[in-house]
């Protein structure tokens, strides 16, 4: 989604969603031949048609962008009313903390965008730890904290930003691709795994997912961030459990197994 603007996005999700162009653009306030437009050139950046003029639907390219989009453009608001109420009417700084892989997959466009409606706002960024980020909001350092899993404290106000199930990544000439295993999660027994900080919140996910299984992990690094871990995978050095931001955004370079660990959360 970086090579796409949240406003693009907006208007291609609104039309697919009114089936109409009059009724979208009577809801976003442009003209039709405006957002005729847009969606023309939305279509010339991606470089294949999004809608199916003669049948009315979307393409097979248009379900996919879709399905991303709607997903994004969701986000964005959710953000958009929390930076806005955290600010609102009281001050012009806006502290949030996260951690290191949502500073990285999930806030960049996130901000940039809210940025372009609110630049008078004064923003910073600080990465820690979930659990350091939750006591961060809580002792009223910070504005707003993007954590995995819920929180813990019942005197914070909690919204669930997204769904970010956890992956089985591989590099493309793994071994273990190439078994026919009906359950490929059985076959990791034996594998060498390079494993996020089981101090971590999405570590302490994995080990009881593992622990679960009656697994004891071949741990071979050890680390506090998926751009190490993921460089360590695509080297052929082991396989390992990221979530999908992280296994996504390194598509091109691993194979990757879905399976079911449960889901970490922005929150």
């Amino acid at each position: 989604m970086d090579n796409f603007s949240y406003e693009e996005l907006l208007y291609f999700c609104t039309l697919v969603e009114t089936g109409s162009f009059g009724k979208t653009a009577e809801k976003i306030g442009r003209t039709q031949p405006a957002l005729s437009q847009r969606i023309k050139n939305l279509e010339e950046k991606i470089g294949g048609e999004l809608f199916d003029r003669r049948r009315k639907c979307l393409t097979p390219l248009g379900k996919n962008l879709y399905d991303l989009a709607k997903e994004f453009v969701l986000i964005q608001k959710k953000f958009n009313m929390l930076f806005q109420e955290a600010t609102q009417g009281f001050s012009s700084e806006l502290k949030i903390g996260t951690s290191d892989t949502f500073a990285f997959h999930l806030l960049p466009k996130v901000i940039r965008e809210f940025l372009k409606k609110f630049p008078e706002i004064q923003l910073s960024v600080i990465t820690r730890s979930s659990d350091e980020i939750e006591n961060m909001v809580h002792s009223g350092e910070i504005n707003i904290g993007v954590v995995t899993q819920p929180i813990n404290h019942s005197n914070l106000k909690e919204v669930k930003i997204c769904e970010d199930p956890i992956y089985l990544v591989t590099a493309k000439s793994h071994p273990i691709m190439r078994k026919k295993s009906s359950n490929i999660i059985y076959d990791i027994r034996e594998e060498s795994l390079v494993m996020i900080d089981s101090k971590t919140r999405t570590g302490r996910i994995i080990n009881k997912y593992l622990k679960m299984l009656k697994i004891e992990p071949k741990c071979i690094i050890d680390g506090g961030s998926f751009q190490v871990i993921m460089k360590y995978v695509v080297e052929g050095f082991g396989i390992s459990f990221v979530p999908k931001m992280v296994a996504m955004a390194w598509k091109d370079k691993v194979e990757i197994v879905k399976i079911k660990i449960g889901e970490t959360r922005g929150a």
